[in-house]
């Protein structure tokens, strides 16, 4: 049941963007055949692949990369700077660790945590053909403390949950066990400073958050993380963790409006 209508115009711009996904994906589909297997597509800013198994982040990515690489590399570029340390929680194909590759430098390093192990192959594949250097890829999940648990993935990979609903698992396309780590007991003794959290886990927010706040402590990283009303619990005790911690938002909250895919920066105290 909707709790909104949707207009005229929210409507067309529905049924505009699903016909962009359809051509998309026929064209990529065509391009797959013709090429006998994966492709990649240079955007200038970044290289993608697209492996033809129905993934459909891949063809988001095809469609808006260069929109997205732009707009993003904007807004990041505004609290991360060369040399800077970044941790990437919910890496996916490498989209955001490409781009924070770019901003870190040589004397930067970003840490790539992508739990799915298909995925994860795809993210070193990105990696390598795009020739990153100073990327550190880890197979797994973050959160409180270290378990395993069920990673449940839809038809787009970067929608990969471990909180899924019950239509998420019933129509799955796979079901896989990860391991979890808390990332203050995993990099803790690693890193010797910390600019930039990002976490995109699909309501797992709150969990990365708890098993990091010996990280939030000690380093006071900028935190850039999805939240949202459909995860409006997991997403209220994110944001409390964080304002315990001193941190405040901008955008400001207003998670009971927010949809699946609003991101917000939780800025340290003092900044």
């Amino acid at each position: 049941m909707l709790t909104h209508p949707i207009s005229l115009r929210g409507l067309t711009h529905r049924i505009h963007n699903r016909s962009r996904i359809v051509a998309a994906e026929a064209y990529l589909s065509l391009r797959w055949k013709f090429n006998r297997g994966t492709f990649w597509t240079d955007f200038d800013c970044i290289k993608l692949p697209f492996h033809g198994d129905g993934d459909r982040q891949e063809v988001y990515y095809f469609l808006d990369a260069k929109w997205w690489w732009k707009k993003e590399l904007g807004e990041f570029s505004r609290y991360i700077r060369e040399g800077d340390v970044v941790v990437d929680v919910g890496a996916n194909l490498g989209f955001y660790s490409g781009i924070f590759s770019n901003l870190t430098g040589a004397k930067g390093h970003v840490h790539s945590f992508e739990p799915s192990p298909l995925v994860y192959s795809r993210l070193l594949e990105v990696i390598a053909e795009n020739g990153y250097r100073n990327i550190s890829p880890h197979n797994l999940g973050c959160g409180k403390e270290e378990q395993s648990m069920m990673l449940f993935c839809g038809s787009s990979s970067g929608n990969g949950t471990l909180r899924p609903d019950t239509l998420m698992e019933q129509s799955a396309r796979t079901r896989q066990t990860i391991r979890i780590v808390s990332l203050s007991d995993f990099l803790g003794p690693k890193l010797d400073r910390l600019n930039f959290l990002k976490i995109d886990t699909e309501g797992f927010e709150d969990e990365v958050l708890a098993g990091a706040v010996g990280l939030l402590q000690r380093f006071k990283p900028v935190v850039y993380l999805e939240m949202s009303a459909k995860y409006l619990a997991q997403s209220e005790n994110a944001a409390r963790i964080l304002y315990d911690l001193g941190y405040r938002f901008q955008p400001e909250l207003k998670l009971e409006s927010a949809a699946l895919g609003d991101n917000f920066f939780a800025l340290p105290p003092g900044s």
